[in-house]
């Protein structure tokens, strides 16, 4: 009982975290209105579907518990990937957008939620037997880390071959945030950019075909 309740916990917070980006950066960018729409329905659905499986885990347990999680693993990676994409566009696109307070304070509430999300999902792994591959990836501004864009564009493209059988996660480490900084501490991350592929650690820019062969692809 102990393992679905905590799994139903951290899902329901996390398809609430996705919902609440999508309405506040849908409202902000004031852009692609019926897109916005959308996935604000899908995620409304996710949480519909998060309480019929809670329940029936209620009564079948814990396997059910992991194989609900299981099923929308490959929707919550996706949307959220499609989130930071969307982020760092803009942050790209233009320089003002980068320091308006808006932007920063959700660019640290994302990076506290994936934060959130790769705990659960490595707990999950754990718990639940999942097969899936973790990237975790720190990294800093152009200007005092000149080769993190290049590595940024690397995982781009890992992402885009492996697509849902690798999670990528990306942590600014100029927002200061704590937890951020905790993780940094914990896998003593002491140069930039800097990547942790299932729990183990690469500083220093790493290519794709390096990046491929930990994971267990070749090309």
């Amino acid at each position: 009982m102990e393992v679905k309740k905590s799994i139903f916990l951290i899902a329901l917070l996390i398809t609430a975290f996705l919902l609440s980006t999508i309405l506040l950066l849908g409202d902000f960018l004031n852009n692609e209105r019926k897109s916005n729409v959308e996935e604000r329905m899908e995620i409304i659905s996710d949480l519909n579907d998060i309480q019929t499986f809670s329940l029936l885990s209620d009564v079948y347990g814990n396997k059910l518990a992991c194989l609900a999680f299981k099923s929308k693993l490959a929707d919550w990676d996706k949307t959220l990937w499609n989130l930071g994409l969307k982020l760092e566009q803009y942050r790209v696109a233009t320089e003002e957008f980068q320091k308006d307070p808006f932007y920063i304070e959700q660019k640290k509430k994302f990076n506290e939620n994936e934060l959130l999300y790769m705990a659960f999902l490595t707990k999950a792994k754990n718990e639940c037997n999942l097969t899936q591959n973790i990237i975790s990836f720190f990294y800093r501004k152009s200007e005092l880390c000149k080769k993190c864009d290049d590595q940024s564009f690397v995982l781009t493209d890992v992402k885009r071959m492996l697509e849902d059988q690798v999670s990528i996660f990306s942590f600014d480490s100029d927002l200061n945030i704590t937890s951020v900084q905790l993780l940094e501490r914990y896998y003593e991350i002491d140069q930039y950019p800097c990547i942790v592929i299932n729990e183990e650690k690469f500083c220093g820019i790493q290519d794709r075909n390096f990046i491929l062969d930990k994971l267990g692809y070749t090309e």
